[in-house]
């Protein structure tokens, strides 16, 4: 008996990285799995790797009516996890408006828009996963879109929240910390890449970046504790702590 036994959860982005992670914990605690994603090679290889049935849509999270067409094809949705997009780092007067737009796009209103078409599908005891970073929170040079994006949907969170509590669907927001294997691009050359890392690594406490896998654990406690609701969860190793 897996704590998730016959509850059908929904994952964007669930076929690398953070939101991999957590389909695979969700799956081995008994959930139906979809993941969706843009290329369907990912998909297949997620799919494989996380078994117990799971099953993938090829999704763009910017394109709102192929949002809708995901959402049309599961009969319900028990738990909806919003991963997809990555992040754009680099100095405000060198980033193109473009790939903050972009980013917004997919991982603002991407996560709005499944929301939108998800909500029809949930009953009482469902549970929806945002996905922020402590951007929201830690001030980050070279950041400024991202950290703003993480505030949005702080805030959001906490609004549906208020707004879905009603009808027993229980909202809160992952906010992760420094992590390794997620689709960052930095912005930077490669050996640059790495001085930044370092530094970024000497905020953190533990002194190590996070891995999907904390970040699977923290998205498994949200699903299950049937009082947490409205909390945007840091997973950060410390660094909000300082």
């Amino acid at each position: 008996m897996g704590a998730l036994d016959g509850r059908l959860a929904v994952i964007t982005g669930g076929g690398t990285g953070i939101g991999l992670a957590i389909a695979e914990r969700y799956a081995n605690e008994g959930a139906e799995v979809v993941i969706a994603g843009r290329r369907k090679g990912r998909l297949d290889e997620a799919i494989s790797r996380i078994g117990h049935g799971a099953r993938g849509v090829v999704t763009d999270v910017g394109d709102e009516a192929q949002v809708q067409r995901l959402m049309d094809s599961v009969p319900r949705v028990d738990l909806l996890v919003t991963c997809a997009g990555g992040a754009v780092f680099g100095a405000v007067e060198t980033v193109p408006m473009s790939a903050w737009q972009g980013l917004f796009k997919d991982r603002f209103f991407g996560q709005l828009s499944a929301c939108r078409h998800a909500v029809p599908k949930m009953s009482a005891g469902g549970v929806i996963v945002l996905c922020s970073g402590i951007a929201g929170h830690a001030a980050l040079a070279n950041y400024a879109g991202g950290a703003a994006l993480c505030g949005g949907i702080n805030a959001m969170g906490r609004s549906l929240a208020i707004e879905l509590a009603p009808k027993g669907i229980r909202v809160n927001v992952l906010s992760p910390g420094l992590t390794r294997d997620t689709a960052i691009d930095w912005g930077t050359p490669t050996a640059e890449t790495r001085a930044l890392l370092d530094t970024l690594v000497n905020h953190v406490p533990m002194k190590r970046p996070g891995v999907p896998r904390d970040m699977a654990d923290a998205a498994f406690f949200l699903a299950t504790c049937a009082y947490a609701n409205g909390m945007v969860l840091d997973v950060d190793g410390g660094w909000t702590a300082v």
